[in-house]
């Protein structure tokens, strides 16, 4: 079978989309497929200059001619599909992408179509109304839907075209994904010690609006003093953050360390006492990095989003809290509630390790994807 997975961006561009674009690509390659990659060209930087000879299989990246609404727009990219579909067997859209989608109308393909639907699209305004008939169309289309939650497909607005043809297939803890179990324990005790030993919340994201790091900044100021609360990331809302952090005289509990290395990710996960993922709306749909904190027995506690797949990660009292979205009282006692219970702590996070090594292993989810392309025959 002759796979080409189509998407924004791919490894080593970072981001949730990419991770999982990639956790595709090796379980179709570990099945015997034949895989390449459609993309577009980020910051990189790429170990090899020719993008059809990158391992482990032929990545193509179009370079970006414009950004509109976080929406890449590249006449190369149009061109490399319509050049590269006829040549295989499956289609495989990572939605949302109007460009991968205008391709896909442009081109009619006849192969397959598979979608992952990692989210509608979400507060575009004009955008999302100009490309709505255009991804009704590609529903409509597709052979078969795949979501990394139930939640993606049943709360989803296209829910109607998805009927009959859905699969659920989760995200997975690869190898190439934080461990904090692996932590080296110097760089774990570094971090530790940067926060003078003192009970530490750990969030980590972009810093933008719908990631609700506001919130939690109005939450800390309600937790016990000894508490430290870091907000790893960078973004546009920094300089915002950072001056609500002042205003609330919280410089000495609250602190924005800024990006996070991916070499130095196991570290922070490691060493915190408390992950904590307060976004406030359906922009973050499944939450990665819930599942890196609980494959190193974090407990997390995280936001109970109306039709997002956050919560069906992390589930109440089994691997974590969850609390409604924007209550930053809520969230103070339920991360109150954990740092104070240790026995709690240690519960929840064994549920979470039992989560990973079972709903969320590799293998769990390769299966996953194997049976629902099975049913592409």
């Amino acid at each position: 079978m002759r796979v080409l997975q189509v998407g924004k961006f791919y490894p080593p561009d970072p981001g949730g989309v990419e991770t999982a674009t990639r956790q595709a690509v090796e379980q179709l390659l570990a099945r015997g497929a034949a895989v390449e990659v459609l993309c577009f060209a980020g910051p990189g930087p790429y170990a090899d200059p020719d993008p059809d000879a990158v391992a482990p299989c032929p990545v193509h990246r179009a370079p970006v001619w414009r950004t509109v609404s976080s929406q890449p727009l590249s006449p190369a990219y149009l061109a490399a599909f319509l050049r590269l579909a006829p040549r295989f067997d499956v289609l495989h859209i990572h939605l949302p992408n109007p460009l991968a989608a205008l391709a896909a109308f442009l081109s009619r393909p006849k192969a397959k179509v598979v979608l992952t639907w990692h989210s509608d699209v979400i507060g575009k305004g004009a955008l999302a109304a100009c490309v709505g008939p255009l991804e009704a169309w590609l529903c409509r289309r597709a052979d078969l839907v795949v979501a990394p939650s139930p939640v993606h497909l049943a709360a989803s607005n296209r829910a109607a075209l998805f009927a009959g043809k859905g699969a659920v297939v989760p995200f997975c803890v690869d190898a190439s994904m934080a461990r904090p179990q692996d932590a080296d324990p110097a760089a774990v005790a570094a971090v530790r010690a940067r926060f003078h030993d003192r009970p530490l919340v750990f969030a980590l994201g972009r810093l933008v609006s719908y990631k609700g790091f506001d919130v939690l900044i109005d939450a800390a100021a309600k937790l016990p003093e000894n508490v430290a609360v870091a907000i790893g990331g960078a973004g546009p809302l920094h300089d915002a953050l950072a001056a609500r952090i002042a205003a609330a005289g919280l410089t000495d509990r609250v602190f924005l360390p800024g990006r996070i290395p991916d070499a130095a990710l196991a570290a922070w996960l490691a060493a915190c006492d408390v992950f904590c993922l307060p976004s406030v709306s359906r922009a973050e749909m499944f939450g990665i990095v819930q599942l890196e904190a609980m494959a190193g027995g974090k407990p997390v506690v995280a936001t109970d989003i109306p039709g997002s797949g956050v919560p069906w990660v992390n589930r109440h009292g089994e691997t974590g809290l969850v609390v409604p979205p924007g209550d930053a009282a809520a969230l103070a006692d339920a991360l109150s509630t954990l740092l104070a219970d240790p026995g709690l702590r240690a519960r929840l996070g064994q549920g979470g390790r039992d989560a990973v090594a079972g709903r969320f292993s590799p293998s769990s989810v390769g299966k996953a994807l194997a049976d629902a392309y099975a049913r592409l025959a």
